[in-house]
């Protein structure tokens, strides 16, 4: 009796012993330390310097990603749907920058379109992007042929379509922040069918591979259409009269 006693009570023990164990291991998982905030500034360099992508290596966070609290905004899963979109609207802008106590760094961005605005992992050093965002040109200027110089043209479909071939725009749709499909010269061209026009410029949105060229009216009263159209949103009409 003695012995079966002693033995329970050993086992008891023991038992008492593992469940210690085990509320000190819990108790220290509660205890988890977190990175804090060593720096979080504003970028102050040329905005156009700080044009940014998705490398899609890492997600984006509503902080940087490390700190307590931090909770993704756009999996990776997503952010490589973005990528593989090719649509000018999803380039990004960087405007702060922020490191850890463990000496990681992270860009807030967001989207051309607004779409998206967030904290992604920018690798450990402040003096480029890196990890999970890398540089980008948005836009990339050319030079007109002989031909397109001496070439006339008119808006193929004036009216109100909002997809760079009705209307003519400051600059080419989404190759910076801001740059939207509302910044246009003209919302409605539907009285400019006469209108005819030569180019002044020419170039390639990254992006899309889609080509933009700024027209320029060759009648005075015309003048308030000039501005940025795909090239496939105009028809060659005659030559210029030398």
């Amino acid at each position: 009796m003695k012995s079966t006693f002693k033995k329970s009570l050993f086992v008891s023990m023991a038992a008492l012993g593992l469940f210690a164990a085990a509320g000190a291991t819990t108790a220290n998982a509660k205890k988890k330390s977190y990175p804090t905030t060593r720096v979080n500034r504003v970028l102050k360099t040329n905005p156009y310097d700080r044009n940014v992508v998705f490398t899609g290596s890492n997600a984006m966070y509503n902080k940087m990603g490390t700190l307590k609290g931090a909770r993704v905004v756009a999996t990776k899963s997503t952010i490589k749907d973005l990528i593989n979109a090719r649509q000018s609207k999803n380039n990004l802008r960087a405007y702060r920058y922020g490191v850890t106590s463990k000496g990681s760094v992270y860009y807030k961005v967001v989207s051309f379109d607004g779409q998206y605005r967030g904290w992604v992992y920018g690798g450990k050093s402040t003096s480029n992007f890196a990890g999970g965002i890398k540089p980008t040109t948005t836009f990339t200027e050319g030079s007109l042929s002989q031909d397109q110089k001496d070439t006339v043209y008119r808006l193929t479909t004036p009216g109100i379509a909002n997809d760079g071939k009705s209307a003519t725009y400051m600059d080419p749709m989404y190759t910076q922040y801001k740059l939207n499909h509302d910044d246009r010269q003209v919302d409605n061209t539907s009285n400019y069918g006469m209108a005819r026009f030569r180019l002044d410029r020419i170039g390639t949105r990254t992006q899309e591979g889609d080509t933009w060229v700024y027209i320029v009216a060759t009648d005075p009263a015309y003048t308030v259409v000039n501005g940025w159209i795909k090239l496939d949103g105009l028809t060659a009409t005659g030559t210029i009269a030398n």
